[in-house]
């Protein structure tokens, strides 16, 4: 009668059996640990490649995440001690990586973390050739297969009271595809299409006042490359077009599709001048040119073509935001951010009549 009316519901007396259960078994392993390891018991720690990503692009090579996850069976936690890995080609090692210490797993968890490296393309690019050499076409490969090995080492001294070792290693192993790639960018054909002599003399002397021998001559002036004042411009509205070509290219056989997100012009300082559009097609597959064209008015950029007109030594930022996506390898990410900047001096721009 006196068991019937213990409530074994009630919260507390359920925490208490769990606290004593944990307990128990922790003193079981103690005193089995002499005749069978914990390890057989709750199961071993275990280290998992999940896999590769491509964290960024940029103009000297790829950098890449390795995706891990360290499983802890035990009961209590403990911490990554250190890890250290070779990316590889074959037998010959390009590079080293290593991960943060101190990253803690919870007992009877998981801890998902990642590790970043870089790849240049010259080394990309290199392999190729030497395989090409060798008479493997390597230059006609789209990706190389790389691979990580290493190991990490468990810092398990939390766990002292019932296991003899101090830490633990776990070794890993994980092969990936290197796109064979190197992009490069520049700008050409930059020109200003100036109006004509009789454009120019109508807007003087209808917008500007000045009588019709004037305008001819400041006209002439103009076309003909003379110097011209900063202020020229003031009173008059006509629109002028500046255009150039980015034109995309790649050392490699990776299949590669790049789009154009926006480009702008800013002065030296950093300041945006004006931002320019595609005149077709944001996006190019494996090698071309986007050509560009944006309109300068005179009334808001007067200053600026005067300073065009009279070569003035200013330099001119061409800024770039695009995406690039390796087709023929879906298991990266879509679109990746590639950003580009060329500086250019207002000299290089060609006057087009």
């Amino acid at each position: 009668m006196l068991l019937g009316r213990l409530n074994y519901n009630h919260p507390m007396r359920i925490k208490k059996l769990h606290l004593l259960l944990i307990i128990g078994v922790l003193a079981a392993v103690v005193l089995i640990v002499s005749c069978s390891t914990v390890n057989q018991i709750f199961g071993s720690p275990e280290l998992s490649v999940e896999g590769f990503a491509i964290k960024a692009l940029d103009f000297e090579g790829i950098t890449f995440n390795m995706d891990y996850a360290i499983t802890n069976p035990y009961p209590l936690g403990f911490s990554l001690k250190s890890m250290a890995a070779n990316v590889a080609f074959e037998n010959t090692i390009l590079t080293k990586l290593s991960a943060n210490e101190g990253i803690t797993v919870a007992s009877m968890d998981k801890s998902k973390n990642s590790v970043a490296f870089k790849i240049p393309y010259t080394t990309i690019i290199n392999l190729a050739k030497n395989i090409a050499s060798g008479g493997s076409n390597g230059t006609k490969r789209t990706s190389l297969p790389f691979s990580v090995d290493g190991k990490a080492e468990l810092d398990l001294s939390a766990l002292s009271s019932f296991l003899e070792n101090q830490s633990m290693t776990l070794p890993f192993s994980k092969s990936f595809e290197v796109p064979v790639f190197k992009p490069s960018i520049s700008i050409g054909n930059l020109k200003l299409q100036m109006p004509t002599i009789s454009v120019l003399q109508n807007a003087f002397t209808s917008q500007g006042g000045m009588s019709l021998t004037k305008a001819l001559s400041l006209a002439n002036s103009i076309v003909s490359g003379a110097s011209v004042a900063e202020s020229i411009f003031d009173s008059i509205d006509i629109d002028l077009n500046l255009s150039f070509d980015i034109d995309v290219e790649s050392e490699g056989s990776a299949a590669w599709k790049y789009v154009l997100e926006k480009c702008s012009l800013q002065s030296a300082a950093g300041n945006t001048l004006l931002n320019v559009k595609p005149t077709g097609s944001n996006t190019i597959t494996s090698g071309g040119k986007i050509p560009m064209t944006a309109t300068l008015n005179t009334k808001t950029a007067g200053k600026f073509i005067a300073q065009i007109l009279n070569k003035a030594n200013t330099d001119l930022v061409f800024s770039l935001d695009s995406d690039l996506t390796f087709t023929d390898l879906p298991e990266y990410v879509q679109n990746l951010p590639l950003s580009y900047s060329k500086t250019l001096p207002l000299s290089s721009i060609r006057l087009a009549n």
